[in-house]
């Protein structure tokens, strides 16, 4: 016993400040220095588990299921007995101390580091990067190795086209998305557009996000994700990796929406802390998102807001190959195109102090990403802005296009002519939309109607339908075919 006892003593004395450290939440991380950088293994996970089993071994102290819990615990308090700062270990994507580079884990022994001084494959964090660490899930995938050697940014991009059958407007807003997810790690704290990838039947959504879209920005066994129906596995999702990817929607609930809305703009929520009666824990809600469907499942204006949609068209029978001939393919040019696209964002970096936004949008920290690419691709100042503002409202449009509220207004406006208003209490309204659309499907009664018109306003627009509340002897709608003066 007195063996066993010493053992566990000098493992225990292994756990000094530098080896384990805990995060703002508490949650304990086993520091393992890998060469190219400091990977923070959680303590209360399988690779946590098989570390101190490692550790152990070494001391020829073997450590079974009960003893593997006795020393997590008394491992975790020795954490949290330390004086010491906290640390935010990041996925794949980490932000400097500084905040003016990006350092991406590769995961194949390498770093890199993307900036506005330039583009670098390293063998090691910089010695100012070394307050850096990133976890690694254990489903995370090796990253390409870049091709930095060609100058030629867009000859690498003409390769990524070939992989992307949608318009060309709609193709630089997805490689703008691209380069700003590379060019802005979750420690960032800025707002991420949530990709909307669409298409028919056969267009290919499926071969895009799990090979090119992954492939070149987060590389993961976790392709392709069913939507969870719990909140707290959502959560668990999207903070278990850089890039979740959610294939096969068809359709989202008022909830759900509005959980991706937090999620886009960076919120959080609060749950009971395990095993307490009177602690809250916060959990953060802030990743990029890829959505991946044939249906129009996004309905509601919040969310379309914050949305790109990129639709996919169908490939012709006499273009189709070989979802594995494609792959063989695609991995030969992703090392000039991964290079391509770092080099992109790097040159896009340098403009980004010295932009200004000329076309608004929700997500403003990704327009003037936008904004930014104008200048690198030498386009007409606010063109892509432009499209990506169409690109929204056309979202926003076919979200409620073929809702009956929608419809049965524009009926009413149909009916009454271009260029007059109706006016009327909400009531009234009600009652006379339900002249044009079953009462089934409208809103149950006046608070209703108010409520679904104030919430679908941006859409509602989209599809030509404006109106204005207001109160004289009563309160009254009045509802127009243009915007109101």
């Amino acid at each position: 016993m007195s063996e066993k006892k010493n053992a566990l003593t000098a493992l225990f004395e292994q756990f000094t400040p530098s080896i384990v450290k805990q995060n703002d939440a508490r949650n304990v991380y086993i520091i393992a220095h890998t060469g190219e950088l400091k990977e923070a293994i959680p303590l209360r996970s399988v690779k946590g588990e098989q570390r101190l089993r490692k550790l152990a071994k070494r001391l020829e102290l073997r450590l079974t299921g009960k003893s593997v819990k006795e020393v997590c615990d008394e491992v975790e308090a020795i954490a949290w007995e330390h004086d010491q700062a906290t640390i935010q270990p990041q996925i794949r994507y980490g932000l400097s101390q500084d905040g003016q580079s990006v350092t991406i884990d590769m995961c194949n022994g390498r770093i890199i580091q993307l900036s506005a001084q330039g583009v670098e494959v390293l063998d090691a964090l910089p010695a100012s990067n070394e307050n850096l660490y990133f976890e690694r899930p254990g489903f995370q995938l090796p990253m390409v190795s870049p091709d930095l050697s060609n100058d030629d940014i867009m000859a690498g991009i003409k390769m990524l086209r070939q992989y992307v059958n949608t318009d060309t407007n709609t193709f630089y807003l997805l490689v703008a998305y691209m380069t700003y997810l590379m060019a802005h790690p979750k420690a960032k704290g800025v707002p991420y557009p949530i990709l909307m990838i669409q298409g028919e039947k056969g267009a290919g959504k499926s071969f895009f996000c799990n090979n090119v879209l992954r492939g070149l920005v987060d590389p993961s066994a976790a392709s392709a994700l069913s939507f969870p129906s719990k909140q707290d596995d959502f959560i668990l999702t999207i903070n278990g990796m850089f890039l979740a990817v959610f294939d096969n929607l068809r359709n989202l609930k008022k909830s759900q929406s509005d959980l991706l809305c937090t999620t886009a703009t960076k919120g959080s929520t609060a749950k009971r802390t395990l095993y307490t009666t009177s602690e809250l824990t916060l959990m953060e809600l802030h990743s990029p998102l890829v959505l991946n469907g044939i249906h129009d499942f996004v309905q509601e204006s919040d969310l379309a807001s914050r949305c790109l949609r990129v639709y996919l068209h169908p490939m012709q029978d006499e273009n189709r190959r070989p979802e594995q001939e494609l792959k063989v393919e695609l991995a030969e040019a992703m090392p000039e195109i991964f290079g391509a696209m770092l080099k992109l964002a790097h040159k896009a970096l340098i403009e980004m102090p010295n932009v200004k936004v000329k076309h608004s949008a929700r997500m403003m920290d990704f327009a003037k990403w936008i904004t930014a690419l104008e200048k690198v691709w030498n386009l007409p100042e606010g063109n892509l802005q432009k499209v990506y503002q169409a690109n929204v409202k056309e979202l926003m449009a076919s979200g409620t296009a073929d809702d009956s509220l929608t419809i049965a207004l524009k009926k009413l406006l149909e009916k009454i002519g271009t260029g007059k208003a109706w006016k009327g209490t909400p009531s009234a309204l009600l009652s006379k939309l339900q002249d044009y659309e079953d009462s089934m499907y409208l809103p149950r009664g006046a608070a209703a109607l108010s409520a679904k018109l104030k919430g679908q306003e941006a859409s509602l627009n989209a599809n030509g339908i404006y109106f204005e509340f207001g109160r004289g002897a009563e309160r009254y709608i009045m509802v127009f075919d243009k915007p109101v003066s």
